[in-house]
Order: C-alpha cells, then sequence, then structure tokens
C-alpha cells in the first residue's frame, strides 16, 4: 500500500507540476491535513460511545453467545479437511465480533482461526477450501452493528445516523450469500471427485 499511495503522490505532484498549479496543490495538502485531523477527533466521542458499548456486550456474553448460536450452522457450512474442525471455536469468534463491529477483537480470533487452517489443509502450499470460504465470509462479513459507518454519518452531521443499519446488514448478508455460492461452485468445479467428510 505504501507504494501505491507513493505513486498516487508523485503522479499528483507531476499532474500540478504541468499544469502550473503547484501553489493550488500545496494549499490543497495543507488544507486536507487539517481536514483530516477534525475528521479524527470530531469520530474520537463517536468511537468512545461504540467502543463502551461493544465492551459492555462483550462483558455480558452477548459475543460469546452469538459465537455459540453460530457454532452449529457454521460447522455445517464449513467443508473441514482432517484437523481443520479444531478452527471452528475462533472461527466463530471473529465472525461473532465482526457481525457485531468489534474488528479489532475479530482480528486475533481470525489469525488464530487461519493459521490452524493453514497448519491442517494446506499441504501443498495452497489454501484449502475451508481458508478461502472463511477469507470470502470474513470481507464480505454480515454487519448487524456497522459502528464505523454509523459514526462517520454522525460526524458528517446526518439527521438519522443509524438509518443505514437495516440496508447494511440486507447489503452484507447478499453479499455474503453469494460469496458462499461462488465458493461452492468452483470448489466443486477445482475438485469434482471430492466428496464431504461424514
Amino acid at each position: 500500500m505504501n507504494a501505491v499511495f507513493c505513486v498516487m503522490l508523485l503522479i499528483g505532484l507531476i499532474g500540478s507540476v504541468s499544469m502550473g498549479r503547484v501553489e493550488e496543490a500545496q494549499r490543497a495538502l495543507m488544507a486536507g491535513g487539517g481536514e483530516a485531523v477534525e475528521l479524527l477527533v470530531g469520530l474520537a466521542g463517536a468511537y468512545a460511545f461504540f467502543g463502551g458499548l461493544l465492551g459492555v456486550l462483550r462483558e455480558s456474553g452477548a459475543t460469546g453467545a452469538l459465537a455459540a448460536a453460530l457454532r452449529r450452522p457454521a460447522s455445517r457450512l464449513f467443508r473441514f479437511q482432517l484437523g481443520e474442525e479444531r478452527a471452528l471455536d475462533d472461527i466463530c469468534v471473529n465472525l461473532s465480533a465482526n457481525m457485531l463491529g468489534m474488528g479489532g477483537a475479530a482480528t486475533p480470533a481470525g489469525l488464530s482461526a487461519m493459521r490452524t487452517l493453514a497448519a491442517a489443509g494446506a499441504r501443498d502450499g495452497r489454501a484449502s477450501d475451508a481458508m478461502i470460504l472463511f477469507l470470502v465470509i470474513n470481507t464480505s462479513s454480515v454487519q448487524l452493528l456497522p459502528t464505523s459507518m454509523i459514526a462517520l454519518r454522525a460526524q458528517a452531521g446526518a439527521a438519522s445516523p443509524a438509518d443505514i443499519v437495516l440496508p447494511t446488514l440486507l447489503a452484507t448478508a447478499v453479499s455474503t450469500v453469494c460469496g458462499v455460492v461462488l465458493c461452492r461452485l468452483c470448489a466443486a468445479h477445482a475438485n469434482p471427485k471430492r466428496r464431504r467428510r461424514p
């Protein structure tokens, strides 16, 4: 990403010099930096509120309850190879934390799950079907509480910052279903003779 940002910055500088708009580019750069600081300060309060709320959910056991509820459907969804089922608990914790907008809490469980899956299933150096499916589901990430977007909308002055909850839930649910279906189709095409373990 650093290389991408450097290239973008270089292209912008070359463009501003070639069009004789160096001073305008400098003013925009300084103004952008100030706006970024203002945005961060403005978001601090919203993030503190949601961070506290999510902390309450975690301490009250809501995250654990959701992870336990996900255990059976997740065990049916993932077609684990031998040994990969040890990652199920970490997968459920990761998915439940992501659903509640706790990306920070989800990351360690996700990394642990991926390490377990890699150790058990990626024999030839390639990702197993379970690893690919986990990555897809993690990326689409069904959102019950999109805290980051609510905070950004509140900072931008939206009249009802939380009115995106239902559309976000529907959109992420559809994207997750599509991702799972595509993973199943690709796995079936790549491994036509593979059968699910009993």
